[in-house]
Parts: structure tokens; C-alpha cells; sequence
């Protein structure tokens, strides 16, 4: 949908005079007219690339400041389930523990319904009180009843029957007993008389959840109404309640208001009538504590996006399932990229260096959590993201997104691979992250013999269209490689360097498919070593990138499009905003090879830009030559005028070629109406209105 200047301007929160410049910049026309209408596709472009020019090395004479950018809106970015899951454990996990892996889990129960009579307390009122306290002091007659109450039951038919009503429902809640001849208080009708209360029964459906795999119970209802779950039609029957006294410890942590002995509702007698059985869909995640190698659970729902406590630590004591779990970790293998498979390894020095030091910060927020000090444990919490260097591949798919989210920086992903799978999951993250600003540069590996393919086609064709669409993203192909790196160069000098066997864009967690031993990352402090590698490819990146400058450049002044005003617009706007981040960079080769592309670009700019004004020159000339033996009106003369002096504002230099003066000499011999002749008659010059 086209968007007007003004309304892009507010959404993007940038100065209409930036969006312009950025425009006419890259070959669009654009005026700074707030009502200028831009149309889809280069709305899209805005869109996309801005923020990227802004932030860069793109804006001359401080035209548009860092702060202008900021925008209270933050883009959504679709994360993958499995991304969702190891997220949600990394956050519950100790310092000590590391993500093994994780696998969807069929969590069995069961909904029963039952029909209950129950009795619940009621308050005495004060017909109640005062014959239980009349019948307290011994049995007696409704006609003596009556008399102390100060009822004539004998001759008047009303106050007879007021009185009759209140025994009638006190016998009826089985508190009293006898006829008119003489009543007493029941043992329960004398227990409640001595409180105050009595009771009524009612009758009501319940429901009872029943956990079939764990040991849940009173929290069962509240987890398993919640999860995301199938209905089954089988199901197991034996541990569903077979009587009343099964049915009421379930029912007093579940349906309080039809049992609860602490408040008096009882439930008398009840019936079942119906059973469902259902399957829970959970995930479960199992963790490894590398202090005391021990293993631990936790259970994912997908429908809360959620860590269950409850169902986690019910899961704990299911040693066999764990043990089924675990065993199926080690026996899956990810597509050929791996095998997953326990391991004797022994531990790197920096990686046992690391666990004490995590070892020992556990400690210390063990020690807070019982203090109670909460200063203390989020000053902890704070230090951890430096202690925390070694990360196996769940838990830095955690950490790359948290690059995602939190920088906008200039990283780099080196991977000798790219497959379908991995890279398709990382895409939205990598659009996010350049409509930010920030700048992604993705390298991958030739291939060492003719046979390997180290690319899926269709993955490699996604990216090749975010370089088309972003000038903020850059890859390329470098000679045969193996390692696997990530690097986030940053504006504020904190420069981060992670380095292992983690293959970023072939590997995108899955479930099951966790490896005990896992591939590894580990952050190295950045030093003069890393500086060099990164040059190194650095180096190769901007020889890419200013060669295609060259080509696409050669490409547009060779093509045989007809030269007009939009095809010098090409050429004048191609301001090549890929190349500039590999400029004054302390690079001569680079800073030379710019210059003399754009000097190339200027010269054939001119080139082109007089053959087009010598073509509008001649068409003037042409049109001249057709009256210059009629008189014609002031006004026709004054729009030949017009067209030259625009081709001499545009194109000064047109101005000192012969042909010009030949052509305004031509328009002064022009002859026009006298100017009181042409006021005389100008009515005959206009045209007819329309009726």
C-alpha cells in the first residue's frame, strides 16, 4: 500500500529531510514534501534499509542523529518451538546444570464424574434455636413446645402450622425425632444444637482429575485443565476410585465444596457416572549437574510456554521413565551431522576452570536464597553472563539469541555448511536484526573436493535474496574452511569472539536430538590474534563486495535501457551502501579502489548526462524549426524558453556548446503576437469550455 512521506516519517520516527536524502541517494526520486506519495515497493525498501544507512557511515554533515532512530515498537519475531523450549529451561536452570536435551512426553490421566449427596453446615435461625434449646433440657410435645413459645396450636390453624414447618425440617436434616406426642434431639441433632448449626444436604456433579503417570494429586486438577491435551479412548481404569473413601481424600484437595471436613461439607454417598481418558503433550527436558553429576527434570507445556513445576518435580521421581528418556537422547543422531553418544572425554583445563568458577557462584546464591537477599542474588546474577564461557549447543542457541535481541551490532557467522533446516529457522531472527541496524555477515566453505555439497540450494537462495534486499547483509564463500565461529564486532568496543564445533547454520535444535557430549562453543577474550583472523576475512569480504560494485556498475552503463531522466538517476544514486562499511578503515586498497569507482561512476554520469540534454536540446530545435516561419503566442514562446532554461539549470554546461546558442538564437527570431494585439484579442486564443 502506497504510504505518504509525512506518515512514513512517523512511524519510522525519522526527519522527512533523512528519508528524502536516503531516497535520492539510492537512485528514487523524492522530494521533501510531506504529501510525496511513495509507492510499495520502495516503501518496502525504506522500510528495510534505513535504519541500516542511518546507523551506518551513510550520513553526511550530521543530517540525521543515532537518536532519532529509537522507536517504542519492537518487531516480533516467530521463534521456533524448540528454541521456545530450551529457553524456558535455561531460565530454571542452576549455574551447575547443563541442558542434555529434551523430547516430547505423553502425560496420561483421567477425568471422572461422580453424582454426590453432600451435607453442608447452616446457620440455626430462630425457630431452630429455640427448640433445640427447648428439647436440650429433655423430650416433649408439640403442644408444649408451642406453649412456651407462646403458639395456641390447639385453636389457631396458622400458628399451628408455623410451628409444625420448623419440626418438620429439623427432622428432615434428622436432628430431631418422635411425633406430636413427644420429640427429642437426635446424638447429631444434640451435637448440633450445642454449636448452633445444622445441616442440609444437596445434591451436585463433580469432577476428579486423576494423574496416571505421576504422583499428583492435589494440584492435578488446577495442572492438567490447563495443558495443551488429546482425548483417548482407551485408558487406564485401575487406579480410579472405587468407593466413597477413595473418592473423598481426592475430593477435599479438588472439589472442596463437596468435601472438606475442616468447614463441615461432607460428602454422604455418590455415585460415579462417566470417565474420560486424556493425553497430556508435554516436553521434557533433563538437565545434568556437573558438580555432582546427578541428573534432573523439567516439563515444558507448549499451550503456556511454561516450565511446570509441579509436573517437573512429579517427573524427578519417575526414575524408570527418566531412564527411558535419557537412553533415547544417546540413540538419536541429527540427519548425518552427528551421532549423539555418551563420552569418556576428558574435560578441557578451561572448561573445569569455568565449572569451579560456577560451582562457586552457586554457592554463593544458594547461601543468598536462604538469607533471604535479594540485592545480593541479583548482583550476582549480573556478574554471571562474564563467568559463563563455555556453552554446549542447546545452551547457546540461548545465548545467539540473546545477540539477536539485545545487540544491533555488526555480527559475523562462520560456517563451513549451510542446510535447509538450521537456516530457515535463523532467517527471521537475521531480518529482525538488519531492520534494527544492525549489519550480518555470513561465510561459508568451499568445498574440498567436487562431490561435497556445502550448501542446500534452497537455503543459499533465501540468503542471496535478504543480500538483495538489505544492504546491511553480506555473504560470501571463502576457500576451504572447517571452523565454526561467531563474532560480534561492536560500536562500544566490547568485541566478542566464540569459537567450537557448532556448526550455526547446518544444526537447529530438536527434539531428541541432543547429544550427552554435545558440540561446544566457548568466549575467548577478544586479543590480536582474533584481530588478525578477522582482518583476514574482512579483507576477502570487501574484495567481493567492491567488485561487484564494479560489475553492477559496468552492467547499468553497457545496458542498452534508453537514456532518460530515470536511467542518470541510476547512475547518480548508486551510492553502493554495501561497500561503504569496508571503507576508511585504515584500507588503501579499498579507499583507492572507491575513489576511483566513483570518479568512474562521475565520468560516465557526464557521459550520459550530455548525450541526453544534447537529445532534449535537438528536440527543442526540431520543434522551433517547425514555427519559425509562423507568429505564434506569447505563451508558447515563453514554455520554449522554459524547456532551455531547465536544460541549463540541470545540465550548465550544455550552455556553452554551439548548438545551444544556435537554439536560442532560433527561439530571440521567434516572432509573437504584439502584446496590445494579443490583449485585444486573447479570448480567441482560449480554449472552449466544456458544456
Amino acid at each position: 500500500m502506497s504510504k505518504r512521506l509525512s506518515k512514513i516519517s512517523r512511524e519510522l520516527k525519522i526527519g522527512i529531510t533523512a528519508i528524502a536524502d536516503f531516497l535520492n541517494k539510492n537512485g528514487y526520486q523524492c522530494e521533501e514534501d510531506p504529501d510525496e506519495t511513495i509507492n510499495d515497493e520502495i516503501v518496502e525498501f525504506v522500510y528495510s534499509n534505513i535504519k541500516s544507512y542511518i546507523s551506518g557511515d551513510n550520513i553526511e554533515g550530521g543530517v540525521v542523529k543515532s537518536e532519532q532512530i529509537k522507536s517504542d515498537k519492537t518487531d516480533k519475531v516467530p521463534i521456533p518451538l524448540e528454541l521456545k523450549i530450551v529457553d524456558a529451561a535455561s531460565k530454571q536452570k542452576k549455574l551447575i546444570e547443563r541442558i542434555i536435551g529434551f523430547s516430547d512426553f505423553d502425560w496420561h490421566y483421567t477425568i471422572t464424574k461422580f453424582n454426590g449427596v453432600c451435607s453442608q453446615p447452616v446457620n440455626f435461625n430462630l425457630f431452630d434455636e429455640a427448640i433445640c434449646a427447648i428439647l436440650l433440657k429433655g423430650e416433649t410435645s408439640a403442644k408444649s413446645i408451642g406453649k412456651i413459645l407462646g403458639f395456641d396450636i390447639e385453636t389457631d390453624p396458622a400458628e399451628r402450622e408455623i410451628l409444625l414447618s420448623a419440626i418438620r425440617d429439623l427432622i428432615k436434616d434428622e436432628m430431631i425425632d418422635g411425633d406430636e406426642s413427644v420429640y427429642w434431639l437426635t446424638d447429631t441433632g444434640r451435637e448440633y444444637a450445642n454449636n448452633g448449626v445444622k445441616f442440609s444436604t444437596f445434591e451436585r456433579d463433580f469432577e476428579l482429575y486423576i494423574d496416571a503417570t505421576g504422583n499428583l494429586r492435589e494440584s492435578a486438577k488446577e495442572v492438567f485443565s490447563k495443558l495443551k491435551s488429546e482425548k483417548q479412548n482407551t485408558f487406564q481404569r485401575e487406579n480410579l476410585p472405587q468407593n466413597i473413601e477413595d473418592v473423598k481424600p481426592l475430593a477435599e484437595v479438588q472439589a472442596p465444596e463437596i468435601h472438606f471436613p475442616a468447614k463441615k461439607f461432607i460428602l454422604q454417598s455418590c455415585q460415579p457416572i462417566g470417565a474420560e481418558g486424556y493425553i497430556a503433550k508435554v516436553w521434557v527436558v533433563l538437565l545434568e549437574n556437573f558438580r555432582d553429576n546427578t541428573i534432573r527434570s523439567l516439563v515444558y507445556d507448549e499451550k503456556q510456554d511454561a516450565i511446570i513445576e509441579s509436573l517437573s518435580e512429579s517427573f524427578d521421581s519417575l526414575e524408570e521413565e527418566r531412564n527411558k528418556l535419557f537412553d533415547k537422547l544417546l540413540s538419536e543422531s541429527e540427519e548425518d551431522d552427528f551421532t549423539v553418544e555418551s563420552t569418556i572425554e576428558q574435560k578441557k583445563e578451561s572448561q573445569i576452570l569455568s565449572e569451579k568458577e560456577l560451582i562457586e557462584k552457586q554457592k554463593e546464591i544458594d547461601t543468598a536464597i536462604a538469607n533471604n537477599d535479594v540485592d545480593k542474588i541479583a548482583s550476582i546474577h549480573k556478574g554471571i553472563v562474564e563467568v559463563k564461557r563455555h556453552f554446549n549447543s542447546l545452551e547457546f542457541e540461548v545465548e545467539l539469541k540473546r545477540l539477536f535481541d539485545e545487540t544491533s551490532d555488526e555480527l559475523w557467522i562462520i560456517s563451513p555448511w549451510i542446510k535447509k533446516y538450521a537456516t530457515f529457522r535463523r532467517i527471521p531472527f537475521f531480518e529482525n536484526y538488519l531492520r534494527k541496524g544492525g549489519r550480518i555477515f555470513i561465510a561459508y566453505s568451499l568445498p574440498e573436493n567436487n562431490t561435497d555439497t556445502m550448501a542446500d540450494p534452497e537455503a543459499l537462495e533465501k540468503l542471496y535474496e535478504l543480500e538483495q534486499k538489505y544492504h546491511n547483509f553480506y555473504i560470501h564463500q571463502l576457500p576451504a574452511f572447517h571452523y565454526k565461529r561467531v563474532w560480534l564486532r561492536s560500536k562500544e568496543g566490547k568485541d566478542l569472539y566464540y569459537t567450537g564445533s557448532y556448526n550455526i547454520l547446518s544444526f537447529f535444535v530438536k527434539q531428541g536430538l541432543q547429544n550427552y557430549r554435545q558440540e561446544e562453543m566457548s568466549r575467548l577474550d577478544w586479543n590480536s590474534e582474533n584481530d588478525e583472523e578477522y582482518e583476514k576475512i574482512f579483507l576477502k569480504f570487501g574484495e567481493k563486495y567492491l567488485n561487484d560494485t564494479v560489475d553492477s556498475l559496468n552492467e547499468l552503463c553497457q545496458s542498452k535501457a534508453p537514456i532518460d531522466k530515470d536511467f542518470l538517476q541510476k547512475i547518480k544514486g548508486a551510492n553502493y551502501g554495501k561497500i561503504k562499511v569496508f571503507l576508511n578503515k585504515g584500507y588503501g586498497v579499498f579507499d583507492d579502489k572507491f575513489a576511483e569507482i566513483e570518479q568512474t561512476k562521475e565520468n560516465n554520469l557526464n557521459h550520459f548526462k550530455k548525450i541526453y540534454y544534447t537529445e532534449q536540446l535537438e528536440k527543442i530545435k526540431a520543434d522551433l524549426t517547425d514555427v519559425k516561419d509562423k507568429t505564434i503566442p506569447f505563451e508558447r514562446r515563453k514554455s520554449f524558453q522554459s524547456r532551455l532554461n531547465i536544460l541549463t539549470n540541470e545540465y550548465p554546461v550544455i550552455s556553452q556548446t554551439e548548438e545551444y546558442s544556435s537554439v536560442e538564437e532560433m527561439l530571440k527570431n521567434i516572432k509573437v503576437f504584439e502584446a496590445s494585439n494579443y490583449k485585444q484579442k486573447k479570448g480567441q486564443f482560449k480554449k472552449k469550455k466544456r458544456k
